[in-house]
């Protein structure tokens, strides 16, 4: 028996991976959704439902229907975000329908067809016995194509429920606050937005993931999703790095580069061909960029190397006063930058407002700290896609990390 298992292994390994054509090679991803972390979850506002069927999403108001025999002790709607439906009656979202929300083992409908009808999308879901929920939203024109949800009830000390209500009070879907129901009621959800394989190539264990970036059940709309690269028989892979998926994009795996051919659309696999052209490495973790050009919101043009302080690590805040999280993290960075003054400086670049609202935020909110404006050259460079996003850079210019949890970025100094 131990004499076959190291073939078993082999065999395993390349299952994922074998040649399509003479020059294209395929890998082949795992039938299962991952959701990459359970660090930063989100949460579902649930809005109680009273005497009538009118519900409000962002000052406006929908009516819904119920199902049939619709009879509960207790009603709330929720919404969750998807970009997958053609035409759906409220856009880039899902409307959920909760029966008997308070027992936290409610009946759940979802309307699958964003119609606002639930009586014509089946049968409701129940939770598992471990009170979880994984809600397959597929996509209007794709079948095969789906943007799994995992929903559960999260598990938080007194003090980390208030601060995650505080937070997210002011983020997603604005309905009016009476309606709400209690936090307690409100579900964790996590994205399963990820297809993931472990494969051998070129003498290379490595892991290769794909990530449905714009939340609609598909893993190949150009200039969105992703491919991501990491070790072999880790348990996750980071969305760090991960590079824009283009026709003929190149990638690096193991000691050998190649062009991205084709990503079936439902993540099934990716099809990839040795390149023969130049290659430029993505800029990542260790990579020096004292030469990155900086656009001060005074007009001035410099370099981070020329703004960096000596013996200090910068910390590059990407924001804008769109991002609700972003506004959210001042207070946070204002104390970051208070109690760690004699090794740090914040450089803020500002995504998608023009000058006279950057400055007239920075005057609000008393920031001191120097602020520039993130053009698309500096976002597609350090491969930032989400906000607030934060990065911190070494004294000597290198970069340490990228990351969304400032948490991180304390222990760190």
């Amino acid at each position: 028996m131990n004499q076959t298992k190291p073939y078993f292994i082999l065999l395993l390994l390349f299952s994922s991976i074998y040649a399509s054509a003479q020059d294209t090679l395929r890998i082949n991803f795992d039938p299962e959704y991952h959701f990459l972390t359970d660090k930063n979850i989100g949460f579902m506002k649930l809005v109680a439902m009273h005497d009538n069927n009118i519900i409000e999403y962002e000052r406006n108001s929908y009516k819904i229907k119920y199902p049939k025999n619709f009879h509960v002790r207790d009603t709330a709607v929720a919404f969750n975000y998807f970009t997958g439906w053609e035409d759906p009656a409220i856009e880039d979202c899902t409307v959920f329908l909760f029966g008997n929300y308070a027992s936290k083992s409610p009946i759940v409908y979802v309307d699958y067809n964003h119609n606002l009808d639930f009586s014509d999308d089946g049968q409701p879901l129940k939770f598992k016995s471990d009170s979880t929920l994984i809600v397959y939203l597929k996509h209007s024109k794709n079948v095969e194509a789906s943007f799994p949800i995992k929903f559960f009830y999260p598990k938080l000390s007194a003090e980390r429920k208030k601060q995650a209500e505080s937070i997210f009070l002011s983020m997603g879907p604005q309905v009016d606050d009476n309606n709400l129901a209690s936090f307690d009621y409100w579900l964790g959800d996590l994205r399963m937005n990820n297809k993931l394989t472990d494969t051998w190539l070129n003498g290379s264990a490595i892991k290769i993931g794909l990530y449905d970036w714009d939340c609609n059940g598909l893993f190949n709309d150009e200039d969105q999703d992703r491919i991501m690269i990491g070790s072999y028989g880790q348990d996750s892979i980071s969305h760090e790095g991960a590079v824009v998926y283009k026709k003929n994009v190149q990638i690096q795996l193991g000691n050998e580069i190649y062009e991205v051919v084709n990503i079936d659309p439902a993540g099934k696999f990716l099809d990839i061909t040795i390149s023969d052209r130049h290659y430029v490495k993505p800029l990542g973790i260790g990579d020096d960029i004292g030469d990155l050009e900086i656009e001060t919101i005074s007009g001035e043009i410099t370099t981070l190397d020329q703004l960096q302080k000596e013996n200090k690590y910068t910390l590059l805040d990407f924001w804008g006063t769109w991002c609700k999280g972003c506004i959210q993290s001042v207070p946070e960075l204002k104390n970051l930058a208070k109690d760690k003054s004699n090794v740090l400086q914040i450089i803020g670049l500002n995504y998608g407002d023009d000058i006279s609202n950057i400055t007239a935020f920075m005057e609000e909110k008393n920031i001191s700290w120097t602020n520039g404006i993130a053009k698309e050259k500096i976002m597609r460079l350090l491969n930032i896609d989400r906000f607030p996003n934060y990065m911190l850079i070494s004294p000597d210019n290198k970069i340490i990390i990228t990351t969304r949890n400032l948490e991180e970025i304390e222990k760190l100094l």
